[in-house]
């Protein structure tokens, strides 16, 4: 298994680091260059830990994969020459993402034709999770956007819930006019749900912290995938709850205590650390439904076992008399020779 992974780890890099791209220059740069310029970026940093634990997981692993029997398939060389062809096109078309989905869905495709399935379905976990390696920026400007329209949307129910007047302009927060007293809207406070205020930075690490939890304190297939399915509504969770913060703040302690004099560039000690609410209520959240997952698998354990006692027969004891049951009843022709004596 050893020279096995040390192959794939050798084509996996020779993808990776042969020139493909053009960056910033006139001459083609490798994938690992667009990768590790992705991971640069405020919301990909949790992208230098995958490969790391990657390493982890696999390790973890070591004693499945050497109990089992290595057996390759041609599908999986099939699946490598389509890789091939998907890297090829994205050469040709300068386009690095097509690149680094087809290293990404090259890896279980090496695994498939060199070790087999079984070596496949051991390592499925490990593999999937070198997506969260890839830093997905074409999705920003498909996600982001809807996310900054939702929160404020569930912002401004929640505050008006709370009994404080505000109305919504855009993506914006603003205090609710007084025509009576001649107060505009967003005369008292105003905030804006911006890129960095929609939860795009924190809803691709808890996904990954969901599936990374969820693999070593869940069991079975279909808690993991409720437990990461779970990830983007406690995201969205921790991020109202960090806007809430900011609201409020701005309302009683006002706009630059709460917020800072530039957001993005110089942020209040205030606004710093309700960025941390969104991981404290993310986090606890994925820690409540864990074991709430844990804890009514228990019980269908429970409910399972009684149901097949109650249907398994009752088998006949022996009474405490010590009185010996009566004999079976013998045949005719046994009868008919005990009467001839």
């Amino acid at each position: 298994m050893k020279w096995i992974a040390f192959l794939i780890i050798l084509i996996e890099l020779c993808l990776a680091l042969m020139p493909y791209g053009f960056g910033y220059g006139e001459q083609r740069v490798p994938l690992a260059w667009f990768l590790q310029n992705g991971w640069k970026q405020e919301q990909w940093k949790h992208c230098w830990f995958v490969l790391p634990l990657f390493v982890f997981l696999v390790f973890q692993l070591k004693v499945e994969l050497a109990a089992i029997k290595l057996k390759g398939e041609w599908l999986g060389l099939a699946a490598f020459v389509v890789c091939l062809l998907i890297y090829y096109a994205g050469f040709r078309v300068d386009n690095a993402q097509i690149g680094i989905f087809a290293i990404w869905v090259a890896a279980p495709s090496l695994v498939l034709w060199l070790a087999g399935w079984n070596a496949l379905g051991i390592l499925a976990f490990p593999l999937l999770f070198l997506f969260f390696a890839w830093p997905v920026g074409f999705l920003e400007s498909a996600v982001t956007f809807p996310l900054r329209m939702l929160m404020s949307h569930a912002a401004v129910f929640s505050l008006d819930f709370i009994g404080i007047d505000v109305v919504r302009n855009g993506t914006g927060i603003l205090s609710a006019p007084e025509p009576l007293l001649g107060i505009p809207a967003g005369k008292k406070f105003a905030v804006d749900v911006a890129d960095p205020c929609s939860g795009i930075r924190s809803l691709f690490a808890l996904m990954m912290a969901s599936a990374l939890y969820g693999n070593f304190t869940l069991k079975t297939w279909w808690q993991k995938w409720i437990l990461f399915l779970c990830s983007a509504p406690l995201a969205i969770a921790g991020n109202l709850a960090r806007i809430l913060m900011l609201t409020i703040g701005t309302i009683v302690l006002g706009s630059e205590f709460a917020i800072g004099k530039n957001p993005l560039t110089d942020p209040s000690w205030f606004h710093v650390i309700a960025g941390f609410i969104v991981f404290a209520v993310a986090i606890g959240g994925m820690i409540g439904i864990s074991r709430l997952l844990l804890h009514f698998s228990s019980i269908r354990t429970r409910v399972v076992q009684a149901l097949k006692s109650l249907r398994s027969p009752v088998q006949p004891t022996r009474t405490s008399s010590g009185l010996r049951p009566p004999p079976p009843p013998s045949s005719p022709s046994q009868r008919n020779n005990a009467d001839d004596y």
